[in-house]
């Protein structure tokens, strides 16, 4: 038993030093390679855009909530209970399209009824009329005063005024769409008694209301294009229009602005949107926001240096910004410069030192 120990112990340790034997191999060759420059170190790639002067669009942001520019309550102005309903909450109508219908079997009789009495009515006027020696085709030369006495006697106003209120009557049990837009808070249900039906909303178009601080005025003007994005989508972005400025300051300092915006599915009623204001400044050095970077709590940017090829380390300062760009100016304090013409790195800068290689995408 003690020999067979032996040999297991002999057969283990052999394994051992052939697995060190071999691992010696590999880190003899990893170090080789770094010795004789055979080692691949990561590279710096970098993309590179030419600084030029052009427009900046200096941007005011404020919020907003948007609302249509033309809403109503539609509700039956006929009594009765509904019979139909022909549209669902968010469905877009055509202007005079029937929305829904209250039960017409009672308004009908009255109708019929009235125009009944109509026929008689013009039937006696018909013969009235030929004792004085006229035609129905002949009203437009009777006498004003003589005219009114026989519609009068024949009973044909009151006739005509009873056709037109049972006519009146019976299109008040439907209700059409006064403007093509979309359906929302529908209440009224079949069999109810009719009252309020729904709201119908004009969505072609809307209002977007939002404030600007008083010394923010001069910033905004009539005519001026803005963009607005709902919260919940910023990349929905639609061009609108200043349409009015209150010229009064609230309580807070702040006044209140009015813009236009189109139509879109997906914009809603009452829905908060982000504005923003532009105003065009020209002759400006402009570098997008991923150029410029914070070294030693100060905002540097890297260009090409012409000579080398590498990185060059240059302080900056941000002037202005919006949400994609910066006007930038040199650091004269730190001594930078910075030209027209540069090739300033805009990517593959965020762990970069100066005088480093780099490889241009």
């Amino acid at each position: 038993m003690k020999a067979y120990s032996i040999i297991v112990i002999w057969a283990v340790a052999a394994v051992a030093c052939c697995f060190k034997d071999k691992s010696d191999k590999y880190h003899t060759e990893d170090t080789t390679r770094m010795i004789h420059g055979t080692y691949n170190k990561e590279k710096n790639v970098v993309v590179v855009m030419p600084l030029e002067r052009k427009v900046f669009k200096k941007q005011l942001v404020c919020n907003g909530k948007l609302e249509a520019q033309s809403k109503i309550a539609l509700q039956f102005e006929a009594q009765g209970k509904i019979e139909q309903i022909n549209v669902r909450d968010g469905q877009k109508v055509q202007k005079g399209q029937v929305l829904a219908s209250l039960e017409k079997e009672q308004s009908r009789r009255h109708l019929e009824q009235a125009r009944l009495q109509f026929d008689k009515a013009e039937m006696s006027l018909a013969d009235r009329l030929l004792d004085y020696g006229y035609t129905l085709a002949d009203t437009a030369r009777i006498p004003a005063d003589q005219k009114r006495v026989i519609y009068i006697n024949t009973g044909f106003i009151d006739a005509q005024m009873s056709l037109d209120n049972a006519q009146r009557t019976y299109r008040l049990c439907d209700i059409e769409a006064p403007f093509a837009g979309k359906v929302a808070s529908l209440k009224g249900r079949v069999y109810e008694q009719g009252g309020q039906l729904c709201t119908l909303i004009d969505d072609s178009r809307y209002l977007v209301r939002f404030c600007v601080l008083e010394t923010e005025y001069g910033f905004v003007h009539v005519g001026q294009d803005v963009l607005v994005s709902p919260f919940v989508n910023r990349d929905v972005v639609l061009k609108g229009t200043i349409l009015s400025i209150n010229p009064t300051v609230d309580q807070n300092g702040q006044i209140a602005v009015t813009a236009q915006v189109p139509g879109s599915d997906r914009l809603m009623d009452g829905m908060n949107v982000r504005i923003t204001v532009e105003n065009s400044i020209p002759d400006q050095l402009v570098v997008p926001k991923s150029a410029v970077v914070i070294r030693d709590n100060m905002e540097v940017l890297f260009r090409i240096d012409p000579n080398t090829g590498h990185s060059l380390w240059t302080y900056v300062n941000v002037i202005m910004s919006n949400t994609t760009e910066h006007v930038v100016e040199a650091n004269k304090e730190r001594g930078a410069d910075l030209n027209v013409g540069d090739r300033i790195i805009i990517r593959g800068n965020l762990n970069l030192g100066d005088d480093a290689e780099v490889v241009i995408e």
